[in-house]
Order: structure tokens, then sequence, then C-alpha cells
């Protein structure tokens, strides 16, 4: 199981819910940066990457995979507010193809890059997700959103059956306030196409010093109740992906979780690139 590779007729699907908690508005791991620009940052980065993985040589991407991004909080009567954040043209839509990405960037950015000769050079570089306001923010609905993000890969897996299961990455900095989230996680994960059940990866955002744990295989490696939960609400990693992150010298014990404790930028990147390796060049057909 989890072995089948992507091609347009058997599309991938990779799913963000991303944490718009008061909270997100902190400093990550120690930095003065926000960890709700962190994760803009690493959720553009990955589409972007993703969009030139996919055009295989060419000009315009493939459609290899679906992909959303749902955001989650609540509003002044705390009631949960969850939807999709993904912006012009893809406004309101759970998922999008590798197209419909490609022709509507939110916003196109200039930064500042190496170029072949050793200087800096001026590059747009496009962005599809911005975080929000502050004023915005407020509680964790983790149970709402994970009910959601069960309702549209539902509805994903019914239209593709013979795919890659989804994945979905789940980005937070906080502990649930509508509930116990574990029965709607292992509800979520309980999706499968013919290739296996869907995965659930969790990536906890902190402006802690303390260590990151990636990929724990043992509940006893993280140290508080809500850092174990993540644990328990996360997918067991398929071994076929285990061994290529392996193979790119990442440390993936047997039996390890698609899980991100006290994650920084650097860490979240990995937990985002191991959990999508189904999506490199040489698994696109």
């Amino acid at each position: 199981m989890h072995t089948k590779s992507v091609d347009r007729a058997n599309p991938g699907c990779i799913l963000f819910l991303v944490d718009h908690s008061q909270s997100m508005t902190e400093g990550l791991a120690g930095s003065s940066k926000p960890k709700a620009d962190a994760v803009a940052s690493a959720i553009n980065r990955f589409l972007g990457e993703l969009i030139i993985t996919c055009e295989r040589g060419g000009d315009r991407p493939r459609n290899y995979f679906d992909v959303g991004v749902i955001a989650y909080t609540t509003d002044a009567d705390a009631q949960p507010l969850v939807g999709p954040v993904l912006g012009k043209d893809l406004a309101g839509k759970d998922l999008v193809s590798m197209e419909e990405l490609f022709e509507n960037p939110l916003d196109l950015e200039l930064r500042q890059q190496d170029s072949p000769s050793g200087t800096q050079m001026d590059v747009y570089v496009p962005i599809w997700y911005r975080a929000p306001s502050p004023e915005t923010m407020a509680g964790t609905p983790m149970c709402a959103v994970l009910e959601y993000a069960y309702n549209t890969a539902a509805d994903w897996c019914g239209r593709h059956p013979r795919s890659f299961p989804p994945l979905v990455i789940h980005l937070t900095d906080g502990d649930a306030t509508d509930g116990d989230p574990e029965p709607a996680a292992a509800h979520l994960q309980s999706l499968a196409t013919q290739d296996g059940n869907l995965l659930l990866f969790n990536c906890h955002l902190s402006d802690s010093q303390e260590s990151s744990v990636l990929f724990p295989a043992l509940v006893e490696q993280l140290a508080d109740g809500h850092s174990q939960r993540l644990f328990r609400m996360s997918s067991v990693l398929p071994e076929r992906l285990r061994q290529m992150a392996v193979a790119r010298a990442i440390d993936v014990p047997p039996g390890a979780r698609g899980m991100a404790f006290n994650a920084d930028a650097t860490c979240m990147l990995q937990l985002i690139n191991v959990g999508t390796t189904v999506a490199t060049s040489s698994n696109l057909r």
C-alpha cells in the first residue's frame, strides 16, 4: 500500500490545514518572525516548487495534483470559521488543479536571488497565500477543521479511487478549543483509496527555545500532553516514504509518525517535503 505513482489520470491530493488562532502572531521558535508568516512562506515555497516539478520541462504544469489551503479560527461569538483561503479566482475552492494554481497567483513579490554569475538579481516570485491580519485571529476549532477536511477528502477519494491517498498537513501552535480532536483525526484517517489510507501529518509550531523533534517513533519522546495528543493524531509514515526520506539523509526511524514538535522553519519544511516525496519527478508519469 501507498505505492501508487502519480499520473494525470490518477492525480495526488495535498491539503494544508492552517491554524489562524491569535497565538500564531507570536514569534516562531524564539525568532521575531510571526508563526503565521513563517507558515505562509513555507506554503508558498512548496506550491512554487510543486508547480516547477509538474512542468516536467515544459512551460506549463500538468495536472498531477489537486491542492488546497484551509484555514480555521473563530468569530466574535467563538463559533468556528473554517474554509479555503487561496485568493482571487481561486477564492472559495477547497481544492484546485495545478493549472489553476499556475494561472492564478495572488500576487508577485520582488525577491533577490543569486544569479549564475554569483551576483544578486531581482526576480518576481508568485505567492498564493498570505497570513491573515491579527484582528481576524481568535480561537482554535481543531475538531471543526478536521471534520471539514474529512468532507473535502472524502469527495476527492470518491472521484479518484485509484490514486495515491490524500496527504493532509496540519500546521498549528495550539490546543483545540472545541473539544477532543483525536476522534476527528481518526475519522479523517479512516478515508482511503485503493492504495491505502489518508495520511495526516501534524506540525506543532512554538515560540519555545526547546529542541525540535521531527518524526518521533515513541510518544515518550514528547514532553507534554498536547504534543503527545498530536503524536497520536499523526499517521505512521509508510515504509516507502520513510525509505525515500532516509535516502535524503533525514533520520526517520521505523514506526515514525508524520509529526514535528516545536518546529522551526527548517523543521516545518522538512516535514512538508518528506510528506510530499511522492511528488518528486521520478514518481510522476
